[in-house]
């Protein structure tokens, strides 16, 4: 899924479009407390797709290129009104202690900021500068720090990491405004500020986390979705749901940093140096499991697919089209996950010896053939059950990715809703690349002819309404690369029709 390249918790947003053609401009936007970036196509989404269509890719990208832009400014002006429209606090002259602080304060940042990574799942890259930001507004009145989180941004992004001018631009307004929002929210709930002594009040402490982290995660997940193509829903969702138990936890440094530097000023910044590294190091093994599951669930499918040169790569772009489909349906980013997942090892069971010599026979299989190959799914979910993060809904998909809408599939004769989505969406997935591919018994259909047969057969083996997405779908219509193929000639029609990839689908 995944598409973007960098966000910050200070969540960085690296909005990198790696998938898209757009990917130059947009790659080098947005910045979260991780940076993140990958969604589907939620409300935004949905109405920049609907005013797309039609156009020509040169006229999408350029208007795409104008939303971005506009929302920037945006963000810009609300960070500006925010920034202008508080009264400021003017420190004693230079050097002081207050300069020192915001020197170091700054500094901490920065080095927290060099110190990111990125996010696989979402292309983005993420620090923990979230927690200087956040302790620094227990200790600086306004406008400080805005500044320090805007400084912080400029400097890694301009020196640092080199990165065009508008994702300097857009880090830069982003960590300002979840600055300024926090510690407008934490100064009005009559938190503590001050130099001189600590003062903690869990309650300001802890809407001023909420406040910033909404703001941060919120104005990155806009970017994403107008960038990527992908719904605010999932673009939230892949910047910080799973790891928000994480976030609130490690933003307790905060408290910790503010007790350290009013007691032992830059002495105390560094004993909380090693801790911040920690937090960095777990943030970033919980992202490489999750990039070492992803690659090994690969390795298995191509070792699988290797045997028959028809299927290589079969379950790539099923998974691939399964992905696309999910997010037309604006599903959250765990469905979406769990969705890929099971499309991708749809037919791992194939693995087994026994199925090899059925998947390289070019004429048609036996009513023993064609039962023994019906066990794929059985043998595939038990494959899966071993894996105990792919139990449960992946499973139920994976069994079930043959059942027929009518009840007349198999391995047990779900009908309807009672068959999981996934397992409804991973049927048209299957069905579009078996149709659009040249297989040993015909040649590939084109799209056009594809979608009429998905047509003809819904409410019967399809779902309808997937059907009725599917058609629609300019993603889809990507993917497969338009008609791609020669026109097949019409078949004759019998009494009860059947489709001419049925002989291989239904198995």
């Amino acid at each position: 899924m995944v598409a973007t390249r960098s966000l910050q918790k200070g969540v960085t947003l690296n909005v990198a479009l790696a998938r898209s053609a757009f990917c130059g401009f947009c790659e080098v936007v947005f910045r979260e407390r991780h940076s993140v970036v990958v969604v589907t196509h939620g409300a935004l989404s949905l109405f920049t797709s609907q005013l797309t269509l039609g156009m020509t890719e040169s006229l999408r990208r350029r208007l795409q290129q104008a939303l971005i832009y506009a929302y920037i400014s945006a963000v810009s002006v609300v960070t500006l009104c925010l920034l202008a429209f508080r009264e400021w606090d003017i420190p004693a002259p230079f050097p002081s202690k207050f300069w020192n602080a915001i020197a170091a304060f700054v500094i901490l940042g920065i080095l927290s900021e060099s110190f990111s990574f990125t996010i696989p799942v979402a292309n983005v890259r993420t620090s923990v500068s979230f927690v200087p930001f956040i302790a620094s507004v227990a200790l600086f009145q306004h406008p400080w720090p805005m500044l320090i989180g805007g400084l912080t941004a400029f400097v890694a992004d301009t020196f640092v990491r080199h990165k065009p001018f508008i994702r300097v631009w857009f880090n830069t307004a982003q960590f300002m405004l979840a600055s300024g929002a926090g510690a407008l929210v934490y100064t009005a709930l009559g938190g503590s500020v001050s130099l001189e002594r600590f003062g903690f009040q869990p309650l300001p402490f802890a809407c001023l986390v909420i406040a910033y982290f909404l703001v941060n995660h919120g104005s990155v997940a806009v970017a994403v979705a107008l960038s990527s193509g992908v719904s605010i829903r999932e673009a939230w969702d892949r910047i910080g749901k799973d790891a928000l138990a994480t976030d609130l936890l490690s933003s307790t440094l905060a408290v910790l940093l503010v007790f350290l530097y009013v007691k032992l000023q830059l002495l105390g910044l560094a004993i909380l140096v090693f801790p911040l590294f920690l937090v960095r190091q777990l943030y970033q093994m919980n992202f490489q499991m999750q990039l070492e599951l992803e690659e090994k669930l690969e390795l298995m499918v191509k070792a699988m697919e290797a045997r028959d040169p028809y299927t290589s790569g079969h379950s790539l772009r099923v998974s691939e089209y399964a992905l696309a489909i999910a997010r037309e349906l604006r599903l959250s980013a765990n469905d979406v996950d769990d969705i890929k997942r099971a499309a991708l090892l749809h037919d791992v069971g194939k693995i087994y010896e026994e199925f090899a010599p059925l998947l390289r026979k070019e004429g048609k299989l036996t009513p023993e053939e064609r039962m023994t190959m019906r066990t794929h799914v059985t043998r595939s979910a038990q494959l899966v059950d071993t894996a105990t993060r792919l139990r449960g809904s992946v499973q139920a998909m994976i069994r079930h990715h043959h059942e027929n809408f009518d009840g007349s599939g198999y391995p047990d004769g779900l009908a309807g809703s009672d068959i999981p989505i996934g397992a409804r969406i991973i049927m048209i997935a299957d069905t579009i690349d078996a149709m659009t591919t040249d297989r040993p018994y015909r040649r590939a259909m084109s799209l056009s002819r594809a979608l009429e047969e998905l047509e003809g057969f819904a409410g019967r083996q399809f779902d309808p309404q997937l059907v009725k997405v599917v058609s629609k779908s300019a993603s889809i219509r990507r993917l497969v690369g338009g008609d791609r193929s020669v026109p097949e000639p019409v078949a004759e029609t019998s009494r009860v029709p059947r489709p001419a990839w049925a002989h291989r689908i239904a198995q």
